[in-house]
């Protein structure tokens, strides 16, 4: 059965990784702020890699909603990408917590 555009979890990836982005870029300067020792001292880049994973996750999503014959392992991608923009989210936010410990 044909897939119709807007169908799927890509109309879900879409939209989170972009409000993903944008929560990743105002947390940056805001980490910043924190005293550079410890754990504080890669939480930006952490916070970096995954706005990058998100940006790319939902270009991904984009892609598999518009180009139907290679919508699957578009949508498979952005999937990916979006886990793994989470999970580098995760290690940020464990490393805020253990450096404000």
């Amino acid at each position: 059965m044909p897939r119709r555009a807007g169908e799927g979890l890509s109309s879900h990836i879409l939209p989170t990784s972009a409000n993903l982005v944008g929560a990743c870029m105002c947390a940056i300067p805001l980490v910043k702020l924190l005293p550079r020792t410890g754990w504080a001292s890669w939480i930006d880049e952490v916070l970096l890699v995954a706005s990058l994973l998100f940006i790319t996750s939902a270009t991904s999503s984009y892609a598999s909603i518009r180009v139907a014959r290679r919508a699957e392992r578009l949508e498979n991608a952005a999937e990916t990408l979006f886990l793994a923009g989470l999970g580098a989210v995760f290690l940020a936010l464990l490393g805020l917590a253990l450096s404000m410990a």
